[in-house]
């Protein structure tokens, strides 16, 4: 129960994690790169997004054990988290595509090297490094800091996840 606890956490925390960088980004590009971003990124702070979540409980689940096997060798680690990372993006892709008929988050027609617009090199190269960053850097250190905390206290705050969530995609009246 504590590991599905714990990658409920991941998850969580991490979809979170993920609306922030997208605010840095956007911020970045409106305001030193001055590209005109379409997004609503800035209009809902609640909003979680999901496929970062998702990205550190597969890095977790298969990036992990796969390049533990080699003993987390630095390139083996980008290749296998560059991979997975951008087949949980195409496949996200499609899957919005084939229920809205396009993306609504994200369009990479315009970049070089993309798939269909939904992936691209560039991209796909970045999150392979934000996951080996996250695999070598932030995972190890939250395991320990995990092991450390009193299940209680995890539970609180997974609950609290939990309530921002269903703040989010069950709506409030006024909150959202």
């Amino acid at each position: 129960m504590t590991k599905v606890r714990n990658l409920l956490l991941y998850f969580l925390v991490f979809s979170y994690i993920g609306h922030f960088i997208e605010m840095a980004w956007t911020f970045l590009g409106h305001t030193i790169l001055r590209t005109d971003l379409a997004t609503n990124i800035l209009s809902n702070p609640l909003e979680p997004y999901t496929i970062y979540g998702a990205g550190a409980v597969l890095c977790i689940l298969v990036v992990h054990p796969l390049v533990k096997k080699f003993d987390h060798h630095l390139f083996i680690t980008f290749a296998v988290a560059t991979t997975v990372c951008a087949l949980l993006e195409l496949v996200s892709s499609v899957v919005l595509t084939m229920r809205y008929g396009f993306n609504p988050y994200w369009a990479y027609f315009d970049r070089p090297f993309n798939l269909g617009g939904h992936i691209c090199l560039g991209n796909s190269l970045l999150f392979g490094l934000l996951a080996t960053a996250f695999l070598r850097l932030i995972y190890p250190f939250t395991e320990k800091l995990l092991k450390k905390t009193k299940p209680i206290i995890l539970n609180i705050i997974l609950i609290v996840f939990l309530a921002l969530f269903a703040i989010y995609y069950f709506g409030i009246e006024g909150v959202t």
